[in-house]
C-alpha cells in the first residue's frame, strides 16, 4: 500500500469529518458553499460507480463509501436543516461551464472510450474546478462562514500528500497517470488560492454561534482572472470607531433632537456616605 495514498485519504475523510462537525457546531451552513459540494457529491458518484458492480479491497469499498455519503450528508444539512448561503449568477455560471469543460475533456481524453473510463477522467477533471464556486462566493459576500482553519489543512494535505503519491508512484513503479497529474495541478492552485482568500480576507466567521474575526478584505489572483471585477464589500467595524472617552460621547449627542435637555448629574458630595 503506497503510504501517501493512504494517509492522502484519510486528509480526504477528515476534511469532510471536519465540515460536517463544523456545521453542526455551529447550526450554519453560511458561508459555504452549495454549489461545490454539490459538485463535489458527483464527482464521488461518477469516480466510484464501480463500487456496485466490483469488490477490489475492504479498503478501497470502505473509502468509496465514506466519501459518497459524507458528500450527500452535507449536502441534505445545507438543503434541508441549516441556513445555507445564497449564491450568485457567477457561481452558477462557473459551475455551468466547469461541468461543460469536464464533460467535454472526459470524452477527449481517456484511456479507453468506455462508460467507466470516461466517467473517471470526467470526475478527475471536475474535481479540479469544484472549489471555483466557493471561491467566489467568499469573494462576493460579507456573510459569516462556519469554514475553519482545520478544514483548509486538511484539505491542503490531501493534495500535498497526493502529489508525493504520483512522485512515490514514478519513482518505485515508473507509472505516470497524465490525466490525474494535470488535472491535480490545477486543482492544487485552486486550493492555495482557496486558502490565500480565507487567511489575507478573513472572513467574519461563525465559532459557537458568534460573529468573530471581521478584518480587511482581500481576494485572490485566480478568482480576479475570472470575475475581473473588484467585489463590493462592506468595511468592517473598526475598533477607532466607537467613543473611547467623554468628548467623543459629547460629540455623539448633538445629533440629539432640540427639545431633549440635558441635565447635569446633582452634586452629592456632601452627602453622608452611603451605609456598608
Amino acid at each position: 500500500m503506497n503510504p501517501f495514498r493512504l494517509l492522502g485519504d484519510l486528509a480526504h475523510v477528515a476534511a469532510k469529518c471536519i465540515l460536517i462537525w463544523s456545521i453542526h457546531w455551529n447550526k450554519s451552513a453560511e458561508g459555504i458553499s452549495f454549489l461545490t459540494q454539490a459538485m463535489y457529491a458527483l464527482v464521488f458518484v461518477a469516480r466510484y460507480l464501480d463500487v456496485a458492480l466490483r469488490f477490489t479491497s475492504i479498503y478501497n469499498t470502505v473509502f468509496k463509501v465514506l466519501y459518497i455519503i459524507s458528500a450527500f450528508y452535507v449536502l441534505g444539512l445545507m438543503r434541508w436543516i441549516y441556513l445555507r448561503t445564497p449564491e450568485g449568477r457567477m457561481a452558477w455560471q462557473a459551475a455551468g461551464i466547469s461541468l461543460a469543460a469536464a464533460c467535454l475533456f472526459s470524452i477527449v481524453f481517456n484511456y479507453r472510450f468506455n462508460l467507466t473510463e470516461v466517467l473517471w477522467s470526467f470526475s478527475i477533471a471536475l474535481e479540479s474546478a469544484c472549489v471555483i464556486p466557493q471561491l467566489i462566493l467568499l469573494r462576493e459576500t460579507t456573510v459569516p462562514t462556519v469554514i475553519t482553519s482545520h478544514y483548509l489543512l486538511a484539505l491542503g494535505s490531501y493534495r500535498a500528500l497526493y502529489l508525493l503519491n504520483w512522485i512515490w508512484r514514478y519513482v518505485s513503479e515508473n507509472v505516470v497517470d497524465p490525466i490525474a497529474v494535470v488535472c491535480g495541478i490545477i486543482q492544487t492552485a485552486l486550493y492555495l488560492d482557496f486558502a490565500w482568500v480565507y487567511y489575507s480576507r478573513q472572513r467574519v466567521k461563525l465559532r459557537g454561534g458568534l460573529l468573530v474575526d471581521s478584518e480587511d478584505y482581500k481576494r485572490g489572483w485566480i478568482v480576479r482572472w475570472l470575475s475581473g471585477k473588484d467585489s463590493q464589500l462592506l468595511e468592517p467595524l473598526c475598533r477607532d470607531s466607537i467613543p473611547t472617552d467623554e468628548e467623543d460621547v459629547l460629540e455623539g449627542l448633538i445629533s440629539l433632537p432640540p427639545d431633549v435637555e440635558l441635565h447635569a448629574p446633582a452634586d452629592n458630595s456632601e452627602a453622608p456616605p452611603a451605609p456598608r
